[in-house]
């Protein structure tokens, strides 16, 4: 199957549909999913390509959906796919009524909560593409909680911020911040403000990533580093250098990719708030 195309015929189909998060956000600029098109395009690729064996339709968990250009692609190469984001969001009436017509089932999430509401092996797939480092609490329940969802062999997609980009070292050394911002903390707080993803809390390297998936359960079976301007043709002869340059120093990529194979179940056990334990046992 041809990602390109398959994610081409779903931004038209998109291009026409109100995608507001809330009345302040209503009419949100089509011109959103135009610019990132070759992320979704990246990712649609690679789940296809690293097809796991199912018996029957692959099951999809996509962590973050939002406007669901990845969901609703997958769907169209014939996945069954579910859609998670915040309920606030996923929740609305319009936004189920418009999974819904992509044969796309929706379900909100609490990730701080720390439970994902999933019986064991429901799915052969779980995609989170640049969810994990705007999380301000500890991930490693939530990790262990998508090692659980997921079939023995199933496949974990995740994309996030390389933390070691060239950006970040560049703030660094000028005693910037290479993360979230005082301003942002100030713009959570104000009920004035209708920002909702409140910054990068915090951004990891590939060998993080992998310190993280490792001891619970997953094996790293690609992890790569790209490049947003990659994808895009052409430019200014800045930007071929910078291609060029990047070539070279892959590592100080602005982002990274880690596509992980669920093997076993971790032993590791977590301290986390006893309401939490008590939902984990019901499951």
């Amino acid at each position: 199957m041809d990602a390109n195309r398959i994610v081409d015929e779903v931004l038209v189909e998109l291009a026409n549909v109100d995608l507001a998060v809330n009345e302040e956000t209503k009419g949100t600029p089509s011109h959103y999913l135009d610019e990132h098109r070759h992320e979704y395009v990246r990712t649609v690729r690679d789940i296809l390509a690293a097809r796991p064996p199912a018996p029957g339709p692959v099951r999809v968990l996509e962590i973050g959906a939002f406007f669901g250009a990845v969901c609703i692609a997958l769907s169209r190469a014939g996945y069954e796919v579910t859609a998670g984001d915040i309920p606030e969001y996923i929740e609305m009436p319009e936004q189920v009524a418009r999974y819904a017509r992509h044969g796309v089932k929706t379900q909100g999430i609490r990730l701080e909560n720390f439970v994902l509401p999933f019986d064991d092996a429901s799915f052969d797939v779980v995609v989170m593409c640049e969810v994990l480092e705007h999380l301000n609490f500890n991930p490693l329940p939530l990790l262990k909680e998508i090692n659980r969802i997921l079939v023995p062999g199933g496949l974990f997609y995740l994309s996030l911020p390389n933390y070691a980009r060239m950006k970040n070292r560049r703030n660094i050394l000028r005693g910037r911040a290479a993360g979230i911002t005082v301003d942002e903390f100030f713009a959570q707080l104000d009920p004035k403000d209708t920002l909702i993803a409140n910054g990068h809390w915090r951004e990891y390297t590939m060998p993080e990533v992998r310190n993280m998936l490792e001891p619970l359960g997953f094996r790293v079976h690609d992890h790569y580093y790209f490049s947003y301007g990659e994808t895009i043709p052409g430019g200014s002869l800045k930007k071929r250098l910078g291609k060029l340059f990047y070539r070279i120093f892959p590592a100080l990529k602005e982002n990274q990719t880690a596509l992980a194979i669920r093997e076993r179940r971790t032993d590791i056990v977590f301290d986390i708030p006893s309401t939490v334990h008590k939902e984990l046992r019901e499951l």
